[in-house]
C-alpha cells in the first residue's frame, strides 16, 4: 500500500504531523526505531519537568521554616523516585500510542532510510512506499574532545535523568538550557554542583538580557551552585578520591560524575540524504524553504534537523504547518509564528520575541517596563519574590515585540505575551485587561502599565 506520507521520527514533530495529516484524510505511516514521544518525552522535557517539580518540594520544605512551619528532613528514596518518574513518561507515551492508533496512523517500529524520494527502507527488509517523506529525526548530545560518553563518569542527559544515583559532587561541563536544568534537580537531591561554561556568560545563545542572567545567577549562588565561566573543561583525569577534571587554566575540578551538557547535533547522517541529494550544512542541518521542503522534491524536513530553536513545541508547530501545507490550506499562516521558550531553573525563566537588548542592537526605538514579583501579594503569600516580569514595545507603535519572565510558575505566565506577540498587541491592550487579583499574572499587566508611565503599585521611573 502506498501511503500519501512517510515520517521517519516519532518525536514530538513525527507524531503530531503524523495525527493532524490523518485528520486532514491522508494514509500515514509513521516510522520510529525506539519510543513514540522521541527524545523530548522519553529522556528530555518530560522526565527533566518531572523531576524538577518532586525536588521542588524540597526547596518548599526548606522554605517553610520562615512561615512558622518545619518538616523532618526530607529522606529520597531514589527508586521509588525514578519509578514516579518513568510512570509519567509511560502514560503519556501510551497516550500518544492511542492518539496514533484512533487517527488510524500505521506506526512502525523500525530503523528509517531514505532509498529514493518514494521509497523508505526499513531495518526489517521491508520498504514503505509514499507520495511524500517527512524527515524528523530529531537531534542528539553532543561530546567534546577529552571527554567520552563512553566514560563510565561522564554522563549525557539520558543517564542523569535515569536517575541511577546522587553523586556527591557534579560537574556540569555547559551552561546552557539543559545543564542548569539538571544542575538544578541534582543540587535540589543533594550533589554539590560546579557548571562550567567557556563563554562569558551562562545561557549563550539564548536572547536574554543582562539584568535576567544576573538574577538567575545570584539564585543559583544563593542556592548553593558554583558557576565558572570564561572556563574550558580540557581533561578528565581519575584520582585516589573520585576524578579531576581539568580546564585549559590549569585548574582540577574535583568530581564524582561530569554532565556533558554541551549542546546537540541535528540526526542528519545515517538515513539516506545522499541518495535522494540533500546536503545537510556544515552544523548537520537540513536546508529548507518557506514550506518546510527540502532540496528533493516531495522530501520534507521540521523539527531539530532544521535550522532554529531546538524546542519540542517548535517541532510540534513546523509539523501543524507542514500537514496544512500538504492538505493544499494557503490560510494557515507559515512559519512567522513566535516561538515562546520556558527554562526551568530556579527561578523558572520564560522569554518570547526580542530581548531590549537586541531590540536596540537592531535599530528598534524601544520603550520597556518591569515589574517585580516580590510587589504581588500571590507572589508572596507563595513565599516566592524572586524575579521579575519585562515588556518591551516599539515606542511608536506602542505594540508589544518581547516579554521577559524570570520567577515562578514564568513556563505558563509567557503564554499571555507569546499571544500578545504573536497578533501584535499593544502595551494598552495588556494593561487595560482586567487581570484577577490575586495572582500572578497581574505582574503582566503592572509592567504594561509601568512601560506607559502609568504604573499603580510600583514607582514611574
Amino acid at each position: 500500500m502506498e501511503h500519501d506520507v512517510a515520517i521517519i521520527g516519532g518525536g514530538p514533530g513525527g507524531y503530531v504531523a503524523a495525527i493532524r495529516m490523518a485528520q486532514l484524510d491522508m494514509h500515514v505511516a509513521l516510522i520510529e526505531e525506539r519510543d513514540l514521544g522521541g527524545v523530548c518525552l522519553n529522556r528530555g522535557c518530560i522526565p527533566t519537568k518531572a523531576l524538577y517539580s518532586a525536588v521542588k518540594l524540597i526547596e518548599r520544605a526548606q522554605g517553610a521554616r520562615s512561615m512558622g512551619i518545619t518538616f523532618d528532613p526530607p529522606e529520597i528514596d531514589l527508586t521509588a523516585l525514578a519509578m514516579w518518574k518513568d510512570g509519567v513518561v509511560a502514560r503519556l507515551v501510551n497516550g500518544v500510542a492511542k492518539l496514533l492508533n484512533a487517527n488510524k496512523v500505521s506506526v512502525i517500529h523500525a530503523h528509517g532510510t531514505i532509498a529514493s524520494p518514494g521509497r523508505i527502507s526499513l531495518s526489517t527488509g521491508e520498504t514503505v512506499e509514499a507520495k511524500n517523506a517527512v524527515i524528523a529525526t530529531g537531534s542528539s548530545p553532543i561530546a567534546i574532545p577529552g571527554f567520552s560518553f563512553e566514560h563510565p563518569r561522564i554522563w549525557s542527559s539520558d543517564d542523569a535523568l535515569a536517575l541511577t544515583e546522587i553523586p556527591d559532587r557534579l560537574v556540569v561541563i555547559g551552561g546552557g538550557v539543559i545543564g542548569l536544568e539538571i544542575a538544578t534537580i541534582y543540587n535540589r537531591l543533594g550533589s554539590a554542583v560546579t557548571i562550567l561554561e567557556m563563554m562569558p556568560e551562562i545561557l549563550p545563545g539564548i536572547d536574554l538580557d543582562r539584568r535576567t542572567i544576573a538574577t538567575l545567577k545570584r539564585a543559583l549562588k544563593t542556592q548553593g551552585i558554583t558557576i565558572r565561566t570564561d572556563t574550558v573543561a580540557s581533561s578528565l583525569e581519575e584520582a585516589a578520591d573520585g576524578a579531576l577534571v581539568h580546564t585549559k587554566g590549569d585548574e582540577a575540578i574535583p568530581a564524582d560524575r561530569v554532565l556533558l551538557a554541551v549542546g546537540r547535533r541535528p540526526n542528519s547522517s545515517g538515513i539516506g540524504l545522499e541518495k535522494i541529494g540533500v546536503e545537510p550544512d556544515r552544523r548537520g542541518f537540513i536546508q529548507v524553504d518557506e514550506n518546510l521542503r527540502t532540496s528533493a522534491e516531495s522530501v520534507y524536513a521540521i523539527g531539530d534537523v532544521i535550522a532554529g530553536p531546538m524546542l519540542a513545541h517548535r517541532a510540534s508547530n513546523d509539523a501543524l504547518v507542514l500537514a496544512e501545507h500538504l492538505a493544499g490550506n494557503t490560510s494557515h499562516g507559515g512559519r512567522d509564528r513566535v516561538i515562546p521558550q520556558a527554562i526551568f531553573t530556579d527561578p523558572e525563566i520564560a522569554s518570547v520575541g526580542m530581548s531590549e537588548t537586541s531590540a536596540r542592537q537592531n535599530g528598534i526605538d524601544v520603550m520597556a517596563g518591569r515589574f517585580p514579583f516580590a510587589a504581588l501579594g500571590k507572589a508572596l503569600g507563595m513565599n516566592e519574590p524572586d524575579g521579575f516580569f519585562q515588556v518591551i514595545a516599539e515606542t511608536k507603535t506602542h505594540r508589544l515585540i518581547g516579554t521577559q519572565i524570570i520567577g515562578t510558575d514564568a513556563s505558563s505566565l509567557i503564554a499571555e505575551a507569546a499571544l500578545a506577540v504573536q497578533h501584535g498587541l499593544t502595551l494598552e491592550a495588556i494593561a487595560d485587561s482586567v487581570h484577577a487579583h490575586p495572582t500572578l499574572p497581574e505582574g503582566m499587566k503592572e509592567a504594561a502599565e509601568a512601560a506607559l508611565g502609568r504604573a499603580i503599585h510600583a514607582i514611574n521611573r
